[in-house]
């Protein structure tokens, strides 16, 4: 059954829409551009921990690339002059870039969690060049699992039809494989991270007992807090819109149908909010990044630069 037409434009949605992935634009560009070049100017060694920390800023600015296009297309009511096969690549980057982005999220969060609950499993050997191999896998599999109706969805030629957070409306083999792996690829990766940051807190605590360690449990703590903070403010909203959407597949209430197109377009522009968020990530894992986010900000505000930290060798804050 196709939705009925309801997804006329709200103004006041639409602006917000492309107000706020103007901003997540800016500052993931900002963010990520600051740790990239942390990770190739202040880390002297590179471990495998790093690669994939690479490979997710990677994945962050690849994200950050599709979103002025989104941000006119919302400022614009929603209209799209730029052609349909823009539109399907811009719709497949988005989405390509934003798995590619939960998968290293999860890999870092495993990484650290064997070196630190099982540290002498012999996977924590793994060489920077097979972390490379792992991370290219990683791609090829994102690539792989990436809807490819997403590039081969037609319209009619003279459609202004744009890149839209709402659902592929068709009800197909391919629609349902492309729901299946919209869920996994939230709910897994959360349950996975909350998982391996439960059992880091866990050994955290019966091994640092001494007062002077305790900050390391507190940073911990506080990486656990924002990942959490993560998933759950740029996935959850979109998780519950889209279990209303089939929820509500049947309804014909016109009224209803636009709530839902309005809200999933909401929830959607936030999954991309992330890319903003991760840099928080590597300020907790490492005081390299916290070093020159501060050093941009005040830098920023005509302060002298703060005073550089003893080592720039790359060791998360609990390994």
């Amino acid at each position: 059954m196709a939705y009925p037409n309801c997804s006329a434009a709200s103004p006041v949605v639409d602006t917000a829409m492309g107000i706020m992935l103007t901003l997540e634009c800016v500052l993931s560009l900002t963010g990520n551009a600051v740790a990239l070049w942390t990770l190739f100017n202040r880390l002297k060694v590179w471990k495998p921990y790093a690669v994939y920390l690479f490979n997710l800023v990677v994945a962050d600015l690849l994200l950050a690339t599709c979103l002025p296009l989104f941000a006119a297309f919302y400022l614009k009511g929603k209209t799209w002059k730029l052609g349909h096969t823009l539109c399907q690549v811009l719709v497949f980057l988005l989405t390509f870039s934003r798995g590619v982005g939960v998968a290293f999220l999860t890999t870092v969060a495993l990484d650290r969690y064997l070196r630190v609950v099982h540290p002498r499993l012999r996977v924590n050997l793994l060489s920077p060049r097979a972390a490379r191999v792992i991370s290219s896998l990683i791609w090829l599999l994102m690539v792989a699992l990436t809807p490819q109706n997403l590039l081969t969805h037609k319209t009619t030629q003279n459609s202004t039809e744009g890149p839209s957070f709402y659902p592929t409306r068709e009800v197909e083999a391919s629609a349902t494989w492309q729901e299946v792996l919209f869920f996994l690829q939230f709910l897994l990766p959360f349950g996975l991270i909350s998982f391996c940051n439960t059992g880091i807190i866990r050994t955290l605590q019966r091994r640092l007992r001494e007062s002077d360690k305790q900050p390391r449990i507190r940073r911990a703590r506080a990486l656990v807090a924002m990942v959490l903070l993560l998933f759950g403010l740029c996935f959850l909203p979109s998780v519950l819109t889209r279990v209303l959407e089939h929820v509500f597949r049947e309804c014909e209430s016109c009224s209803v149908q636009h709530v839902i197109v309005q809200a999933s377009d909401i929830a959607g522009g936030l999954t991309c909010l992330h890319g903003a968020l991760s840099p928080t990530i590597y300020c907790f894992s490492n005081p390299a990044f916290t070093y020159s986010y501060r050093k941009v900000l005040k830098s920023l505000r005509g302060r002298r630069k703060t005073a550089e930290p003893a080592s720039s060798n790359f060791r998360d804050s609990y390994s």
